[in-house]
């Protein structure tokens, strides 16, 4: 079964404000190029922004953090302005009704770590490509563009570039999910069960993050396959019945397993388990 993706509603309105206030024709204000959204890893900040995106039938322009940096100079601003041109030209073209770029990750490329953290050339022409897109949206390399909404994913901002991240330059949009939200989202993972047991979850593990959820559901999913497997005869033959086109009843082994005590016991036992690494974990 898939998930129900639940997608909050705040997080929904900073999204689609953002893209709206960058498509005025006229605003009767000013409306930063720059959607930066912050906070703790594991939560799911592309993951809704791109579902956001996708919903309204905005076209994506994706630039992950680590094409922030290169061996070559200069190569990470080129990206940046590219993917800005193309977006653009997507428009221009009459092949995408709107567009954006999203760049998620962006304080692991471009922040400062301290001491410990090499900075290169590519971290000022990067800001510097930045700071010339918010200042002249309409304008780069000598041509006429379309103003593209911009949006940034990141854990810790105060890493970045103070005069880019200024308020004008960039609105920032913090996501630590509530106690009821990260409910909801876990009832979308999990939605073979009640509400109630997924309130209970989230209380019953409260200092992790939407990550381990999605992983937790992995994991039983991955030992009920192995269990189904075993019976339907073992690898070797279900393999050979799967490419032959036959279609094993995996789904409804996995809903009439998929049950609260089941899954908070493999909750406590992943937790146990040594299987988690820092970015599951809140």
């Amino acid at each position: 079964m898939n998930y129900n993706i639940y997608i909050s509603e705040r997080f929904k309105r900073a999204v689609t404000l953002h893209i709206v206030k960058n498509l005025l024709p006229d605003p009767p204000f000013q409306a930063p190029l720059l959607l930066g959204i912050h906070g703790p890893s594991g939560y799911g900040k592309t993951f809704q922004c791109e579902c956001i995106l996708r919903e309204m039938g905005i076209e994506e322009f994706l630039i992950s953090g680590g094409q922030l940096e290169s061996g070559t100079a200069g190569e990470p601003a080129k990206l940046v302005r590219e993917q800005y041109i193309a977006a653009s030209r997507s428009i221009q073209k009459g092949e995408s009704k709107a567009a954006a770029v999203l760049i998620n990750d962006v304080d692991t490329g471009l922040g400062n770590w301290g001491e410990q953290v090499q900075t290169t050339i590519n971290t000022q022409t990067v800001y510097g490509e930045l700071m010339h897109l918010v200042d002249y949206p309409t304008s780069v390399e000598g041509r006429r563009t379309e103003r593209i909404p911009i949006i940034l994913t990141g854990n810790d901002f105060t890493k970045l570039y103070d005069p880019l991240v200024r308020a004008g330059r960039m609105e920032a949009f913090e996501w630590n999910p509530t106690v009821q939200e990260k409910s909801e989202i876990v009832s979308g993972i999990f939605p073979e069960l009640e509400p109630k047991d997924c309130q209970q979850l989230v209380h019953d593990f409260p200092n992790c993050s939407i990550a381990f959820f999605s992983h937790l559901r992995s994991i039983i999913l991955d030992d009920l396959l192995w269990e189904s497997i075993q019976t339907q005869g073992g690898g070797r033959y279900v393999i050979d019945q799967l490419i032959r086109g036959y279609q094993f009843p995996f789904g409804k082994y996995f809903t009439t397993n998929m049950i609260y005590k089941n899954i908070y016991l493999a909750g406590k036992e992943l937790l146990n388990s040594g299987q988690l690494v820092n970015h599951l974990k809140k």
